[in-house]
């Protein structure tokens, strides 16, 4: 701590230099942080705890074919399976296209049982359940939907869809709390209601979700069922849940390569911009660094000092760079949460602060090394020549 006033008086000998580095090794430092953290949320998205237990069967062209709801009695009939939940997709607009949020045509005796997990079904009053399956026109909604729109029980929901050129207007039955915001961010109706609103429907459905009774059993199941479905006019793909939402996630293109490219490019941006700001300060007090040793500093003493001066550079930089990027992930998750629900549950983890924290540290260190290196083992009669 007594060499500490030195080390704080050499960082700012020039002012203007040292704010400008940390500012850029804040930006920096920023982005990773908001990379890597974009990067967790999207990967959340296709790997879920609850989603272990669970399985999709879908037509094997693609996921936007419809296949016969009549499949559905296949599935019901294997004793692996537990449950199984009709499926569609209904992209409806709540008053205005910028509403945009999921909302589904689903089986509404078999949704609250198949995402027990994500409704947290256990705390939803059974009375409210058995309204919501009784009444055909009944919803049910996320609790930070129902907060976004001002919505209760009992409210009725006019939506549109331009998918299916078809208006509803739905009553909410039931509004659960989710385990994150990103999971309450959706609306399930009756399938019924499309199928009987639209008559290419009828019948038909986008997907089953389906639940097994061990995890273990999804892998012969997924191939049972494809087996059986093999010489139909419609052929299925039955995959995990955790498999479909990466799939869906590849629309993107190879976003995590694209992700760590930037890192990369960022950490050498890091380095360079450290190795260049104290190579500048210990060239500018060679002599100072002489008269240092002349006086009694060890050559270790001042390798110390300068290796000290980087760090605590690096530092600031992380530091600030950390606190814009927790006040950005906070402002886009109210912000764009409501645009993306997934991203409603978009922050900066604790382990990600702490890769950034220790990467730009050490790229501190090792940016300042070789400079400091060979300032601190000049010989002393080279740097007071100046004088």
């Amino acid at each position: 701590m007594k060499f500490l006033n030195l080390i704080l008086r050499s960082l700012f000998r020039s002012k203007r230099r040292t704010i400008l580095t940390v500012l850029s090794l804040a930006v920096s430092v920023f982005m990773v942080a908001l990379l890597q953290s974009l990067l967790g949320t999207l990967d959340s998205l296709s790997v879920s705890e609850a989603s272990g237990s669970r399985f999709v069967v879908q037509d094997k062209a693609s996921f936007t074919n419809v296949i016969p709801e009549s499949y559905g009695n296949y599935l019901r009939q294997q004793p692996e399976i537990e449950t199984v939940c009709a499926f569609q997709w209904f992209g409806g607009e709540y008053k205005d296209p910028k509403n945009f949020f999921a909302n589904f045509a689903v089986d509404p005796e078999a949704y609250p049982s198949v995402y027990r997990e994500e409704c947290q079904l256990s705390t939803i009053p059974p009375e409210q359940i058995r309204d919501f399956i009784r009444d055909g026109n009944g919803c049910i909604v996320g609790q930070a939907l129902a907060d976004k729109f001002g919505w209760k029980r009992g409210d009725v929901v006019p939506l549109r869809s331009p998918i299916f050129n078809m208006s509803l207007r739905l009553n909410i039955r039931v509004i659960y709390h989710g385990k994150r915001k990103s999971d309450e961010m959706a609306l399930a109706f009756h399938l019924k209601q499309l199928q009987e609103g639209v008559s290419w429907m009828k019948g038909r459905v986008g997907s089953f979700s389906v639940r097994a009774r061990r995890p273990e059993d999804i892998p012969r199941l997924c191939e049972r069922i494809d087996h059986n479905f093999a010489n139909s006019t419609q052929e299925t793909l039955s995959l995990t849940e955790n498999a479909f939402n990466l799939n869906m996630m590849k629309m993107l293109g190879d976003y995590s390569s694209m992700v760590h490219s930037i890192t990369a490019a960022v950490m050498v941006a890091i380095l360079i911009i450290t190795a260049n700001t104290m190579a500048m300060a210990i060239r500018e007090r060679t002599t100072q660094i002489s008269v240092m040793r002349a006086i009694g500093f060890t050559a270790s003493q001042v390798l110390s000092l300068l290796m000290a001066e980087g760090l605590l550079l690096s530092l600031l930089g992380a530091a600030l760079g950390l606190l814009m990027a927790l006040g950005a992930a906070s402002l886009a998750s109210m912000v764009v949460g409501d645009i993306l629900p997934w991203m409603a549950d978009f922050f900066i983890t604790p382990d990600t602060m702490l890769l950034c924290l220790l990467m730009t540290l050490a790229l501190g260190l090792l940016s300042t090394f070789v400079p400091a290196y060979r300032a601190s083992r000049r010989p002393i009669t080279a740097g007071l020549r100046a004088l």
